[in-house]
């Protein structure tokens, strides 16, 4: 079955290259297949690239919805895509990159886009899901690559910042562990504080800093990367040596149950959420549900 719709979603006021691609893109496709409709729709206010993608999945019997964006426009998408999956779409998404890090594209790319869209050619993919409580209304996510907590949001929010190499992104892991303070969680009945914590279905985060060693997102488990409290010097090295060579993971799981204890940030994907005090949090490995194309 054809796509009915093919949507090319993309952000006017990012400071990427989102919008040429994403209208590069447009052009391709009408020459290489003339018969098929395509949209090219711009996002105007946060959160928009998930309810543009939730009304094309609804609308649609067969759509193709792809994000010209980094990993947190393709987190929008996804969510909106499988927020419309659950209510009994068939979406298929797609990501052009046109981010900072691409962390993703970068794990997952696999043939050329065109052909792929053109052959039809998705793969099912895992995702990871949150489940938790913000501002005390349930909050679920899901996200493609990775959920972080403790230095995770702080660092990858500085990383998107700039462009990077490995000597910039070594130097603003390393001055954040002097603002960032320790988190404490429960863990097995137990609360400790913790530097970070990371789920991945991903190998490496903004471009340099190996989380894991080599993962997969078809087999149902995520790694779970753990950084125990520990002097600043200790973490330095742990950090500034996962940039060049990675870390070992503690363990892969398909599910991780934890709770906060005082309002806490948790990172997924690109977007950063507040969680609740107390908040009970639930992390699960879905497997296989979407089809995408990067």
């Amino acid at each position: 079955m054809s796509y009915t719709t093919i949507a090319i979603i993309y952000n006017p006021n990012s400071t990427g290259p989102g919008e040429r691609l994403a209208k590069e893109l447009e052009a391709k496709l009408r020459t290489r297949m003339p018969g098929q409709k395509v949209e090219l729709i711009a996002t105007d206010h946060a959160g928009h690239g998930s309810e543009l993608a939730y009304s094309i999945a609804m609308a649609s019997k067969n759509p193709l919805i792809i994000s010209s964006s980094g990993d947190g426009g393709y987190h929008d998408i996804i969510n909106g895509a499988m927020r419309a999956q659950k209510e009994g779409a068939h979406p298929t998404t797609g990501l052009l990159p046109a981010g900072n890090a691409n962390d993703h594209y970068r794990n997952l790319h696999a043939g050329d886009l065109l052909e792929r869209i053109e052959g039809q050619n998705s793969t099912k993919i895992d995702l990871l899901t949150i489940v938790g409580t913000s501002r005390g209304e349930r909050v679920e996510r899901y996200a493609h690559s990775y959920i972080g907590f403790g230095l995770t949001p702080f660092i990858g929010k500085e990383l998107n910042k700039t462009k990077l190499n490995i000597i910039r992104e070594s130097w603003l892991v390393v001055r954040a562990l002097f603002v960032v303070k320790s988190i404490k969680l429960k863990i097995d009945n137990t609360i400790q504080r913790y530097e970070s914590i990371i789920f991945s279905n991903i190998d490496t985060m903004s471009k340099y800093l190996a989380i894991s060693q080599p993962s997969s997102v078809t087999d149902g488990k995520c790694e779970v990367t753990i950084f125990k409290r520990r002097t600043r010097f200790e973490l330095i090295m742990t950090l500034l040596r996962a940039s060049v060579r990675g870390v070992e993971e503690d363990h892969s799981v398909s599910e991780f149950i934890l709770q906060t204890v005082n309002k806490t940030l948790v990172q997924t994907d690109g977007e950063i959420i507040t969680l609740d005090a107390h908040s009970d949090v639930d992390i699960k490995v879905e497997s296989r549900p979407l089809d995408c194309i990067v």
